[in-house]
């Protein structure tokens, strides 16, 4: 089995977007894409879009639980990076 292109996903996705706005299914891949590139917060906005229109949906859900968790797992780190320059 061929690694995803998350690159690809994300492009095919927005494009679809830009036709369909509230297509669920490209929010979805458009907000997995964007957490397996490591941007969380677009990550974020997608998949809160997504889980608008398919709120029982357990992979958007599971996905949503995940970026959330590294976000906050950022801020921990950039908390604790700020105060060791300046605590």
């Amino acid at each position: 089995m061929e690694p995803v292109n998350y690159e690809r996903v994300r492009e095919y996705s927005q494009k679809v977007l830009e036709r369909q706005p509230n297509n669920a299914k490209a929010l979805y891949r458009a907000g997995v894409a964007f957490f397996h590139l490591q941007d969380y917060d677009q990550a974020r906005h997608y998949l809160l879009a997504a889980i608008n229109r398919q709120p029982k949906d357990a992979n958007v859900r599971r996905y949503l639980q995940l970026t959330q968790s590294e976000l906050s797992s950022y801020h921990r780190k950039e908390k604790q990076l700020y105060l060791g320059m300046f605590g």
